[in-house]
């Protein structure tokens, strides 16, 4: 087995977590791959078996987007505050080790969206994510989107912007601007105005076989944010069609648990802080 660690150059302790995990892997006969901590050469795709991601939600969002495409199971070491996206706390590691290089575990695959923009009939940019795509304006000025579902219009939003969520991203940005909770194992999209101007609109869930199409309303620049990480420009005359990616994230559960019970205790979590 080859393993990939996943570190984030920001947070020393991630760093240092990742390299004694190399120690206790080679002292089981494990080969890791190496440690990708956001600076180094990226690994080739598909040259190793598991990935162990040390950190917040934000490093593992970042995994999503670079690994998720080649299927391998993702591990998240919870190093951050709250953790949505992470299974075991740092000190777990150790205990649960065997049962992860046995494959004693259950995988829950993590739908993601994919943004394609046109301009004209050509393709401008590409990209992934597993939490949400939103889309505001690139001066905090009033935003005043047109957005179509499928073939039909969905009207204007008018305000700071929206996102398009995962079931996934659902608890992330989405649900504090109001957006519901939906369970991971559902298949579909939440489109969520933020800081709308219009009163009556509101959260609404999008079945997954759905392309959202989103472009300027006022002919005016917008700017597209993956996961709060990565930017894409949305020209005026451009159109971002948001569908579900042809992969999903498969992200390893080591405990029994369920999505409920977990969420209830992190957002809890998040509450105290």
């Amino acid at each position: 087995m080859r393993i990939l660690l996943v570190s984030n150059y920001y947070k020393e302790a991630t760093e240092a977590a990742a390299h004694s995990t190399v120690e206790l892997l080679k002292s089981q006969g494990v080969q890791v791959v190496e440690v990708d901590n956001g600076r180094e050469t990226v690994p080739e795709q598909g040259s190793f078996d598991l990935l162990i991601v040390f950190g917040g939600d934000g490093t593992i969002l970042r995994a999503a987007r670079q690994y998720a495409i080649t299927g391998v199971p993702v591990l998240g070491v919870n190093m951050g505050t709250v953790g949505f996206l992470s299974n075991i706390e740092v000190h777990e590691l150790e205990q649960y080790l065997p049962d992860l290089l046995n494959q004693r575990y259950r995988l829950d695959q993590r739908m993601m969206l994919q943004v394609t923009v046109h301009q004209g009939e050509h393709i401008t940019h590409q990209g992934c994510c597993l939490n949400e795509i939103v889309v505001r304006s690139v001066d905090h000025q009033l935003n005043n989107l047109s957005v179509e579902i499928g073939s039909d219009q969905a009207g204007n939003y008018r305000g700071d912007g929206l996102l398009v969520a995962t079931p996934t991203g659902s608890t992330a940005y989405s649900l504090s601007c109001g957006g519901p909770v939906i369970d991971p194992e559902v298949e579909a999209m939440v489109i969520t105005p933020i800081a709308s101007q219009i009163i009556s609109r509101r959260p609404m869930v999008v079945g997954a076989d759905k392309v959202i199409r989103v472009f300027s309303a006022d002919g005016r620049p917008s700017l597209i944010r993956l996961d709060g990480q990565s930017e894409i420009p949305l020209e005026p005359e451009a159109v971002a069609s948001i569908r579900k990616a042809d992969h999903k994230l498969n992200l390893i559960n080591l405990k029994t648990t369920s999505f409920f019970h977990e969420i209830d205790t992190r957002l809890r979590r998040s509450e105290g802080l």
